[in-house]
C-alpha cells in the first residue's frame, strides 16, 4: 500500500505512513487519485486548486512547482509515476499511475466486490470476512484533511456510499450466518442515522425477530411507515411490506439457517473459550454517564471497527489490534463517547478492560508517564508487582506479550500526544484500543481518526433533558434552545447548565437563560462542583504559554487577539492583518491552534473559535494585552475591511467616482467583478458586525471612523441587491456614531444611507424625512456635492409621495447649484427626475424634454446606470400616450444595458415589466435579449 484516503490523506515513505505537507499539495495529489490513471488536463488542476475561473497569474507556475515537489515526497524524480503527458513543449495535463495493491481505496473496493460475489454464491462466512477486512480499512471521513475540492467531494461523497452498501453487505452475510443478535446494536444506530434505507430498516426487523423479539420487529417498521408518510408521503417498498407481512404471520422461512460450518466453533476452541470466560480479567471501566445523547454516527464507526477485531487464535496470519482516535476541543465529549461506546462492547472482550486516565489535558496534573501506566496494566493482568520491568520499552514487550492471544479493549483517556500513547498499544488481532485526545494523533500508526464537533441542536436539547427533565423542558422550549445556543452546544457546557437548574427545581429556565446572556460572564456561570467550562480551556491554552515550539508565541498571541475580531470566522488575509505578521507565519500560528482544537478550520482559508473559547480568548487578552495593542489589532483589521471593501465597490461599479479619499492599508488582493462580488458575498457577515463593533460607544474614534468609512463602502453592495435589513443597520449605527463624534458630514452621508434603507421598504415618509434632514446638514455646511446628491434623492421621493410640485421646486435648485458647479453627472440625474415630476402633473412632452436631455448627457459623460434610467423613462412616457411603437424601441434599447458592467441587474426586470403592455397592444415579442 502507498496511498491512504480512506480517511487522512496519508502517504508510505520510508519513515511509515505520513501526511503529506501543505494544502495545496494535498489537493493535487487527492485530485490525481481521484483519476487515478487518467490525464487530468492542467485547466482542471487549476479549477480543482484555486476554483473555477478563480485561479491567480502566477498559477501555472504554483502547479509546477507542486507538482515538482509532490515528485520529491514521491521519490519519483525522474517522473515515471506522476507523468507529464505534454503537446510539444507544453505541459497539457498529469497522470498518476497507481496500481490497485498502493491505494487503499481501490483495494477497498476490490474487498467489496469479493464478499458480493461470495454472497452471490451462498459463502456468507467468507463474503463476511471480505467485507470485514475492506471496512478495517476505514480510518474516517474520506480526505479528511484535503481541502474542499469538486473533484474531491465528489469521490468522498461516492466513498462513503459504497462504505455503506459494504456495511449493509457485511450485515446480511452475519445475518446469514447467523449472528442476528451480534449486529443488532449496530444496525439500531445505523437505522437512527440513516432512517430512510429500507434496506438497513428490513435487516434490523430480522434481526429482531431472529432474536425473538417479534414485537420490536413489527414496531421497527411502524416507525418507518409513519416517517415515511409523514415526510414523503409515500409508502415503504414492497419487499419491505412483504417482510412485515411475513413477521407478522411467523412464517417459518424467517429463522436463521444454521451457521456455516466455517463458522461452527471446535469443541477445543470451545472449551478454551469457556476457561477464558471462567478467568475472567480485569474490568476498569469508569461507569457510563446516564445522560449520554446521539454520538448515533460516531457510535456506529466505532462498533464497525471493533467488529474488525480478528480471532486471537489466529496467531501471525490475524489482522493487528483495532485502534480508534478521538478528537476534539475540550469538553466536546471524548471520554464520555469513549466509554459508552467501551461499554457496549465489553461482552466482545471477555479478556478484560483496562482504561487509564492519562492526565493530557487536566489541570494542575502532569502527563502520566508510559511507564506508570505499563506497571498498572501488567498488575491488573495478573503481574506480580516485584516482576514488573521499571524500563518502559521492556515493559511496554511484556505487556504486548501478555496481550497476544486474548481479547482486550483498552482505554487511553486524555492523552498528551503520541509517545505517551505508544507504549501502551496491545499487539495481537483479539485486542483493540480507544485512545482520546485533544490533538488529533496524526503519526499514530494504524489508527482511524473521529473527529467529534459540538452537538447538532436537537441533541443539545435532548441532553438538556436528560439531566434536567423533559417536562421542565418541555414546558419552556424556546428558553431550553436559547439555552443550547448560549452553551454553544458543547457537552460540557449544557451538563453544566442542566446540574445548575437541577439543582435548582423552582428556576424556570428563563432565569439559566437571563444569567447567560450576559457575556462577560457568563464562562462564571458555567461552572457547578467540579465541573468549568473554563478550567477545560485553560489546559489547551497554557499548553501553548509553556510550549517549546518556536511558534507557539505566535500561536498563544493568535488565541488572544482572535477575540476582538467580531464575526462568524475570519479569513487568512485578515488574520495577517490582525497579527501584523507576513501570510506564511500567520498561517503557521492558526494552524496550531487548529491542531490544538482551539481554533477551527473547514478549508485552511478560513477560521472560526467556538463562541465560549471566544469568551475565554478574550479574558486572556485583557490580562495579557495591553489595551493599546487590542485598540491596534482591531484598527488594523477594520483598516483591511474598509480599505477592501472600498476597492470592491470601485470594481463592481467603476463609473461611480468613489472612494475620494481611500482608506490606506494592508487588503485582500481582488483583481476583478467576479472576485470583489464573492469577496462581499463571502465577508458579508463578518462585515456587518465589524461595523457595529466599531460602532460600540466605547471605541476609540480612529476605530469609530473606519467603521462609518466602511459602512458608507457596504451601502453601494447592499443598495442595488435590496438588502434593506441590512442597509437600515449600518446606517442607524452610522448617525448615532456620527453625532457622538461631532461630525456633521458624516451624519448627514449616514441619513443619505439610512433614506436608501427606507426606499427600499417603500416607506417613503420616512425617505422624505431622513433627507430632509441631510439635506439642512448639507445647507448649513455649505457643502455642494452632498447637497446636490440628496436633493435629487429628495425630489425622487416626493415623486413616489405623489408631490410632484415640491418635486419640481426641489429639483429645479438642484439643477441651478449642478449648472453653477458645472456638475454634468449630477445634472444627468436631476433631469430625470424633473422629468418624472412633470410626468406626473400630466405634462408628457415637457417629461420627454427633459428624459431626453438626460439621455444624451448621460451618454456623454458614460454614465451607463441613468442611460438605462433615461430610455426606460422615455419608454415608460411614449406608452402612456399610447404610442407603443416608440414605446417598444426604447424599452428594447433599455434592456441590453442593464447587462453591462457596473449596473443595476435588477432594472432589466422592472424593464420587461414596463415592456409587456407594448408587446401586448403590438401583438410582438420584445427586441432581443
Amino acid at each position: 500500500m502507498r496511498y491512504r484516503v480512506l480517511g487522512a490523506l496519508e502517504l508510505r515513505t520510508g519513515e511509515g505512513w505520513a501526511p503529506l505537507g501543505p494544502a495545496k499539495w494535498r489537493t493535487l495529489l487527492a485530485v490525481l487519485l481521484c483519476h487515478a490513471n487518467q490525464t487530468v488536463s492542467t485547466e482542471r488542476l487549476l479549477d480543482e486548486l484555486w476554483g473555477e475561473d478563480r485561479a491567480p497569474q502566477s498559477a501555472t507556475k504554483l502547479l509546477q512547482t507542486y507538482v515538482s515537489r509532490l515528485r520529491q515526497t514521491l521519490g519519483d524524480e525522474a517522473g515515471q509515476t506522476l507523468i507529464t503527458e505534454k503537446q510539444g513543449y507544453k505541459a497539457q495535463g498529469y497522470r498518476l499511475a497507481v496500481e490497485a495493491a498502493e491505494f487503499d481505496a481501490h483495494r477497498f473496493e476490490q474487498l467489496v466486490e469479493e464478499g458480493r460475489r461470495a454472497l452471490d454464491r451462498e459463502a456468507p462466512e467468507t463474503a463476511a470476512e471480505r467485507l470485514r477486512e475492506a471496512l478495517a480499512m476505514w480510518r474516517g471521513t474520506p480526505f479528511a484533511d484535503v481541502p474542499p475540492a469538486p473533484a474531491v467531494a465528489a469521490e468522498a461523497t461516492r466513498l462513503e456510499e459504497c462504505r455503506l452498501q459494504a456495511v449493509d453487505a457485511r450485515i446480511d452475510a452475519d445475518l446469514r450466518c447467523g449472528r442476528h443478535t451480534a449486529v443488532l446494536g449496530e444496525l439500531e444506530a445505523l437505522t437512527a442515522e440513516y432512517p430512510f434505507r429500507e434496506e438497513l430498516r428490513g435487516r434490523l426487523m430480522l434481526a429482531l425477530y431472529r432474536s425473538g423479539r417479534q414485537a420490536d420487529a413489527l414496531a421497527a417498521y411502524r416507525d418507518l411507515h409513519r416517517l415515511l408518510s409523514e415526510e414523503l408521503g409515500v409508502e415503504p417498498t414492497p419487499p419491505l411490506r412483504d417482510l412485515h407481512e411475513r413477521i407478522l404471520n411467523a412464517d417459518a422461512s424467517l429463522v436463521a439457517a444454521p451457521a456455516p460450518e466455517a463458522d461452527r466453533p471446535d469443541p477445543a476452541a470451545a472449551a478454551a473459550a469457556a476457561a477464558r470466560r471462567a478467568n475472567r480479567g480485569p474490568r476498569q471501566l469508569p461507569p457510563a454517564s446516564p445522560a449520554f445523547t446521539g454520538r448515533h454516527g460516531e457510535v456506529a464507526v466505532i462498533q464497525a471497527l471493533m467488529d474488525a477485531a480478528g480471532d486471537p487464535e489466529a496467531g501471525e496470519g490475524g489482522r493487528s489490534v483495532v485502534l480508534a482516535a478521538i478528537d476534539g476541543t475540550g469538553g466536546v465529549g471524548k471520554s464520555t463517547l469513549a466509554i459508552h461506546a467501551a461499554h457496549q462492547l465489553a461482552d466482545r472482550f471477555p479478556d478484560g478492560q483496562l482504561y487509564v486516565d492519562l492526565y493530557g489535558a487536566t489541570a494542575g496534573q502532569s502527563a502520566l508517564d508510559p511507564g506508570e501506566v505499563l506497571g498498572r496494566f501488567l498488575r491488573a493482568l495478573g503481574v506480580d508487582g516485584s516482576n514488573v520491568p521499571s524500563d518502559t520499552d521492556e515493559a511496554s514487550a511484556q505487556f504486548r506479550s501478555l496481550a497476544a492471544g486474548r481479547r482486550l479493549l483498552v482505554i487511553l483517556d486524555n492523552a498528551a500526544g503520541v509517545d505517551q500513547v505508544r507504549p501502551l498499544i496491545p499487539a495481537g488481532p483479539g485486542c483493540a484500543a480507544l485512545v482520546t485526545s485533544r490533538e488529533m494523533l496524526t503519526t499514530l500508526e494504524g489508527a482511524t481518526h473521529l473527529h467529534l464537533d459540538v452537538l447538532p441542536q436537537d441533541q443539545a436539547v435532548a441532553l438538556l433533558e436528560r439531566v434536567v427533565g423533559a417536562e421542565r423542558v418541555r414546558a419552556e422550549p424556546a428558553e431550553a434552545e436559547e439555552i443550547t445556543r448560549l452553551c454553544g452546544w458543547l457537552p460540557l457546557a449544557l451538563r453544566i447548565a442542566g446540574a445548575r437548574l437541577a439543582a435548582r427545581p423552582a428556576w424556570p429556565l428563563r432565569t439559566l437563560v437571563t444569567k447567560l446572556t450576559d457575556a462577560r460572564g457568563r464562562l462564571d456561570e458555567l461552572r457547578f462542583g467540579d465541573l468549568a467550562v473554563r478550567v477545560s480551556f485553560q489546559v489547551s491554552y497554557e499548553g501553548f504559554r509553556l510550549g517549546r515550539r518556536s511558534d507557539d508565541l505566535d500561536a498563544v498571541r493568535a488565541f488572544r487577539l482572535l477575540s476582538v475580531v467580531h464575526g462568524h470566522d475570519v479569513s487568512l488575509p485578515v488574520a495577517a492583518a490582525l497579527l501584523d505578521l507576513p501570510t506564511d507565519r500567520t498561517e503557521n500560528a492558526l494552524e496550531r491552534l487548529v491542531d490544538a482544537q482551539l481554533l477551527e478550520s473547514r478549508d485552511s482559508v478560513r477560521y472560526h473559535m467556538h463562541d465560549l473559547l471566544r469568551l475565554f480568548a478574550s479574558e486572556q487578552a485583557e490580562q495579557e494585552e495591553p489595551e493599546a495593542e487590542r485598540s491596534a489589532a482591531l484598527e488594523r483589521v477594520l483598516t483591511c475591511y474598509a480599505a477592501t471593501a472600498q476597492r470592491a465597490v470601485t470594481l463592481l461599479d467603476p463609473l461611480r467616482p468613489w472612494p475620494r479619499h481611500p482608506v490606506e492599508g494592508p487588503s485582500v488582493p481582488l483583481t476583478g467583478q467576479d472576485e470583489a462580488e464573492s469577496w462581499l458575498k463571502d465577508e458579508l457577515p463578518n462585515l456587518l458586525a465589524a461595523v457595529a463593533h466599531a460602532a460600540e460607544p466605547a471605541q476609540p474614534e480612529a476605530i469609530a471612523r473606519l467603521g462609518l468609512r466602511l459602512a458608507r463602502a457596504l451601502q453601494w453592495f447592499l443598495f442595488p441587491r435590496a438588502h434593506a435589513q441590512d442597509l437600515q443597520t449600518i446606517n442607524e449605527l452610522a448617525v448615532e456614531t456620527a453625532r457622538r463624534l461631532g461630525d456633521p458630514e458624516s451624519e448627514a452621508w449616514a441619513l443619505d444611507g439610512l433614506s436608501a434603507a427606507y426606499w427600499l421598504q417603500h416607506s417613503y415618509d420616512e425617505v422624505r424625512t431622513t433627507l430632509e434632514s441631510a439635506l439642512e446638514i448639507w445647507r448649513e455646511l455649505d457643502h455642494r456635492e452632498g447637497e446636490l446628491r440628496t436633493a435629487c434623492n429628495l425630489a425622487d421621493a416626493l415623486c413616489e409621495l405623489g408631490l410632484y410640485e415640491e418635486a419640481i421646486t426641489v429639483q429645479e435648485r438642484q439643477l441651478t447649484l449642478a449648472r453653477e458647479a458645472g456638475d454634468l453627472p449630477a445634472e444627468v440625474i436631476g433631469l430625470g427626475n424633473l422629468g418624472r415630476a412633470h410626468r406626473g402633473l400630466g405634462r408628457p412632452e415637457d417629461a420627454l424634454t427633459c428624459f431626453k436631455e438626460s439621455l444624451e448627457y448621460a451618454r456623454r459623460t458614460g454614465n451607463i446606470h441613468h442611460e438605462g434610467f433615461a430610455l426606460y423613462e422615455i419608454g415608460i412616457t411614449y406608452m402612456e400616450q399610447g404610442r407603443f411603437p416608440e414605446g417598444r424601441a426604447h424599452m428594447d434599447q433599455a434592456l441590453p444595458v442593464w447587462k453591462r458592467p457596473g449596473t443595476y441587474e435588477s432594472w432589466r426586470g422592472h424593464t420587461w415589466s414596463g415592456l409587456f403592455p407594448a408587446c401586448m397592444t403590438l401583438q410582438i415579442g420584445p427586441g432581443p435579449r
